[in-house]
């Protein structure tokens, strides 16, 4: 690549099309200084980067405020996993379900998506 390639370099926005076409979403929320959620994250990005229908939401948090919004998450999904990554999956907010934390989404993820991702 030349140089001035650099400065001229233009990305297609996103087609509207490709976005309505992620039927299957994952929303990961979690602390920021915590591992599992970066694992997470990372797991995700790959699980994405592979399967052009995953939509993956991140919401991340400061520690400090991370148990009042697990407070929130367990009364919304009635559960009682309350550990940083808080995962969930469902495209339409009627139709989420609780995944669980890293340890669970990543066996989800080798067991429906045949994806090698870190266990614990």
């Amino acid at each position: 690549m030349a140089i001035f390639d650099w400065f001229f370099k233009t990305e297609a926005a996103p087609n509207a099309d490709d976005i309505s076409k992620k039927d299957v979403c994952y929303h990961i929320e979690g602390f920021l200084s915590c591992s599992y959620f970066h694992t997470a994250t990372e797991a995700a990005d790959r699980l994405a980067a592979r399967y052009p229908n995953v939509k993956v939401d991140v919401s991340a948090f400061p520690k400090q405020k991370w148990p009042e919004r697990s407070m929130e998450l367990r009364k919304s999904f009635d559960t009682d996993h309350r550990t940083s990554p808080f995962i969930y999956e469902g495209c339409a907010s009627e139709n989420q379900r609780v995944v669980g934390g890293y340890s669970e989404f990543a066996r989800h993820i080798k067991a429906n998506y045949k994806l090698n991702v870190p266990m614990d």
